[in-house]
C-alpha cells in the first residue's frame, strides 16, 4: 500500500503597484516617504516595502 503525499504549491507572496501602497491603510502615515522611496511601476511585497522604510528610519543623519 503507498501513501499519496500532498506537496503544497510554494505561495506566491502579493506584490502592490506603488498607487496601490500609496492608498493603503496600512502607509497612511508614511504616504510621503513611500512615495519618495518607491518606483513607479514596480511591484512590491508588504515585507520589502517595511524593509525600505526601516532601512531609511535607520539611515545616518548629515
Amino acid at each position: 500500500m503507498t501513501q499519496d503525499k500532498v506537496v503544497a504549491a510554494p505561495e506566491k507572496e502579493a506584490k502592490f503597484s506603488k498607487e496601490q501602497l500609496l492608498t493603503a491603510a496600512r502607509y497612511a502615515k508614511r504616504r510621503d516617504l513611500l512615495n519618495a522611496l518607491l518606483e513607479n511601476g514596480k511591484t512590491y511585497t508588504i515585507e520589502e516595502v517595511d524593509a525600505r522604510i526601516a532601512k531609511f528610519m535607520k539611515g545616518k543623519v548629515n
